[in-house]
């Protein structure tokens, strides 16, 4: 475990409602992000647009679409958010559960906060999961391959998806409440 990592103290919460326009705020630092790979400009005013976040907290989001948002924060302070929903292409059931969108800020990455993060929204939701990564983002390829390969002691399948179903890597598993991990008590 990373001697940093042993130091922070990470939280998972699940967002209200009220919490939304942190997501949002904290949405333009994640799209500011990914222009490196997927070459998007902001709108004439300046902003990212993010069509799906109030869909977060529709009773037809929540109820009929398994959506969920986290905020993250280490040792009190804000470090990011994570959206989950059930948007499955692989395995295709109400029952699985999707990492749409993931961002821990840059001051908190290479301390395995986001592995933490991870693993604990795979404890919050046993069953089957896929994580897609966008083909030109080779630092999600790389974080979400180590994670998932830990999460699950390397018991989990990848497809190359091209479109129109998706552009990129999805990788998809089983998880089980508290898996065999170190760390699980962060």
């Amino acid at each position: 475990m990373n001697p940093a990592h042993e130091s922070n103290r990470i939280q998972l919460i699940q967002a209200e409602e009220q919490d939304k326009a942190v997501i949002r705020n904290l949405m333009q630092y994640y799209q500011y992000d990914a222009t490196e790979y997927n070459q998007e400009d902001p709108s004439p005013f300046g902003l990212f647009n993010y069509n799906y976040l109030d869909h977060y907290w529709t009773d037809h989001g929540k109820n009929n679409e398994g959506r969920v948002a986290y905020i993250v924060k280490v040792n009190g302070n804000l470090a990011g958010f994570a959206l989950v929903n059930n948007f499955s292409y692989v395995l295709k059931g109400a029952d699985v559960k999707t990492i749409a969108e993931f961002f821990i800020m840059r001051k908190y990455r290479k301390q395995g906060v986001g592995r933490e993060v991870a693993f604990r929204i795979f404890d919050t939701h046993p069953g089957f999961w896929e994580v897609k990564q966008e083909k030109e983002n080779a630092i999600a390829h790389q974080f979400w391959k180590s994670t998932v390969d830990r999460y699950t002691g390397g018991n989990y399948d990848k497809l190359e998806s091209y479109p129109p179903v998706w552009d990129g890597p999805i990788v998809y598993f089983q998880a089980a409440n508290n898996q065999n991990r170190e760390g699980n008590d962060v």
